[in-house]
């Protein structure tokens, strides 16, 4: 049995008291494998998760390591516009002997057969250096457009991670923002065009009617930012 948890455990019992829900919903933009929808789970077993993973590598991976009909996955990018847009794969090309302990779950032959080493940082956002030489093209929606065509109403909890690009995913949630409770999201991966900075993250969040929870927030010029709804007392 995997040990998905590892050392993440006190990370998603935060989550856990911040949402106070068994059953929340909770959409996660920028799945990569898998591994934290499989922390999810763990952390809501009665959960439902929509996951975004425009990555096909990534994609194929999460496809094979999360079995849970809770878990929707859709293989587009959510962003500011509809459309297409290249994104960036990212590729790590140093010989490995060992996957690394957090991707444990993947053998050695599949992590270097499908050249999964680095693939966390794929991006629709220029900027990071080592990338696949081939061009890779993706169906870009807007969260927004999303919502209204599967029904989305109330929204326990948003995660993003998404290399650089969070400022468009935001704006693309138009007036669905409203409806979310809780957003986990990183910043400050400045590598990236366009990137946003912790204070970048905090205004435009702030625009949009969340504050900022100072206590389960990083301080460091990278890291990830917990915003509140301000209609939730």
């Amino acid at each position: 049995m995997i040990n998905i948890m590892k050392h993440y455990g006190k990370k998603f019992q935060l989550i856990k008291k911040l949402i106070k829900k068994n059953d929340p919903l909770i959409i996660e933009i920028g799945a990569h494998f898998g591994e934290d929808t499989l922390r999810l789970l763990e952390t809501f077993p009665n959960a439902e998760i929509h996951c975004f993973e425009p990555d096909s590598r990534s994609y194929s991976i999460f496809e094979k390591v999360v079995n849970n009909n809770r878990v929707k996955l859709y293989d587009f990018a959510l962003s500011n516009k509809e459309g297409k847009a290249q994104l960036f794969r990212s590729f790590s090309d140093e010989k490995i002997e060992i996957v690394p302990e957090k991707y444990d779950f993947i053998s050695l032959e599949e992590y270097i057969h499908e050249k999964l080493d680095g693939s966390g940082a794929s991006s629709l956002k220029t900027g990071f250096s080592d990338i696949l030489s081939e061009q890779y093209y993706v169906n870009t929606q807007r969260f927004d457009t999303w919502c209204t065509d599967n029904q989305i109403g109330e929204i326990d909890f948003v995660w993003i991670d998404v290399q650089g690009a969070e400022r468009d995913v935001i704006n693309g949630m138009g007036a669905c923002i409203k409806y979310i409770s809780y957003i986990w999201m990183e910043y400050g991966e400045t590598e990236y065009i366009d990137a946003m900075t912790r204070n970048e993250s905090i205004n435009l969040l702030e625009e949009k009617n969340f504050k900022l929870l100072n206590d389960l927030s990083s301080s460091e010029t990278k890291g990830d930012l917990v915003f509140q709804n301000n209609n939730i007392s």
